[in-house]
């Protein structure tokens, strides 16, 4: 790569001894795909994003003094940002270009000092540096598919140029284009670019004298532009070795957050194996993600309007408590649910929200017993009626909503150490 921008500077400065400018552009594209995959469907949630573009170029007249002939190269970034709405899944790519670019300019109106002129430009481009991420993931474009062929340009625009002296001219200018491949290729992407660029021509043919010191400063220049060049190849390459370093990590992740996954799915197995008496409408047991929820119907438990849980009840949560103590670093969640109806009974209850935070105290007061449980790891809460998960104007939904939910969840201190690093 830097032996083909040695070269291409060495061409630039030998043509601009017989040519009339040189000029350097930069600016910014908005960009934004059209992508089918090898199937034909296409990604129609895809949005544009801004990348930079540089351009060094060499410009002479042909054929009439107002139509002008430009050779250039560049270093060019694309992408887009999307996202699969059928299967939750976010995209975003990242592509960086070099390329070979011919074009002609007329110049077509002048007042005073300022130059309006149209463009149209042509360009093969190669893929230098490239990524894809795909949620958390991602991925290295260079040699797939896809990617693994140059592309070509068509843009075309305006601009103005000012006269700032007899050498110098500054311009600003707009162009469009959209790309195509040099072979077939499995999917289809198209790339589509908007280019906003502001730029410096210098006149190196207006007098023989002074253009030679005028290329020998532009030589200097451009040798400084090769060695901004050289290092952000440099950065690319350091960059390409921290993906690298990233994918590995993320692969580490993955490993560990399936652990966590498979040790709920062993507890939720063990749960069931032990409360095998108690299955029924009095008992269900659910997966949720990274957590396993129990709920007992608070009738098994206790009596109507009490919080002092039955024999059978003592008898489950025990059972209950042996499998939590081979799980240490599982927190439980007591939570305790009431209907709507107001708590009309003695003693010193206040509400359907005191009852249930005692019926959840109450629980864990019997899994404390198990002297293996590690109680740092055990809440009680109470949330009274207003968590409903049945129609209270009926008794089939009130006696749903009389119920005791014991969540279990590992502890997430290593895991979110693993997701931060």
């Amino acid at each position: 790569m830097k032996k083909l921008l040695l070269f291409t500077l060495i061409f630039f400065c030998v043509n601009s001894l017989i040519g009339q400018q040189l000029y350097l552009e930069s600016g910014k594209t908005i960009s934004s795909f059209d992508y089918k995959n090898s199937q034909g469907e296409s990604l129609d949630n895809l949005q544009s994003s801004n990348h930079t573009y540089l351009s060094l170029g060499y410009r002479k007249t042909i054929f009439a003094k107002d139509l002008f002939i430009n050779l250039n190269a560049t270093y060019s970034g694309y992408g887009s940002i999307g996202s699969d709405r059928a299967l939750d899944n976010y995209f975003e790519w990242d592509l960086s270009y070099l390329g070979a670019n011919v074009g002609f300019d007329y110049e077509f109106y002048k007042p005073g000092d300022f130059t309006f002129f149209v463009k149209v430009a042509t360009s093969a481009e190669f893929l230098i540096h490239g990524t894809q991420t795909l949620n958390n993931q991602v991925y290295k474009l260079p040699g797939e598919q896809d990617f693994d062929t140059a592309i070509y340009f068509f843009r075309g625009g305006l601009g103005i140029q000012y006269k700032v002296s007899e050498n110098f001219t500054v311009f600003n200018q707009y162009m469009y284009g959209f790309s195509g491949t040099f072979k077939n290729i499995q999917g289809d992407l198209k790339i589509r670019a908007h280019n906003f660029g502001l730029g410096l021509l210098i006149n190196i043919s207006k007098n023989k004298g002074t253009s030679i010191g005028i290329v020998s400063t532009q030589i200097e220049e451009l040798k400084k532009e090769l060695e901004a060049n050289s290092q952000k190849i440099g950065e690319l390459q350091d960059l390409n070795q921290k993906i690298q370093i990233l994918e590995k990590s993320a692969l580490k992740r993955d490993k560990e957050i399936g652990a966590k996954e498979g040790e709920i799915k062993a507890l939720k197995d063990a749960i069931l194996n032990a409360m095998m008496p108690y299955k029924g409408d009095d008992l269900t047991i659910e997966e949720q993600q990274d957590r396993v929820k129990i709920v007992l119907d608070s009738d098994m438990l206790f009596k109507s309007g009490s919080w002092i849980i039955t024999k059978e009840g003592e008898k489950a949560v025990e059972t209950l408590g042996v499998v939590l103590a081979s799980n240490p670093d599982i927190a439980i969640r007591v939570e305790g649910h009431t209907d709507n109806v107001p708590y009309e009974g003695k003693g010193n209850i206040k509400n359907n929200w005191d009852l249930s935070n005692k019926r959840a105290t109450a629980i864990v007061e019997i899994l404390k017993n198990n002297k293996d449980i590690n109680l740092t790891n055990l809440s009680a809460v109470g949330r009274g009626e207003h968590n409903p998960i049945g129609d209270n104007s009926t008794a089939e939904g009130r006696s749903k909503n009389r119920r005791i939910e014991i969540i279990l969840a590992p502890q997430l201190t290593e895991l979110m150490k693993i997701i931060k690093n």
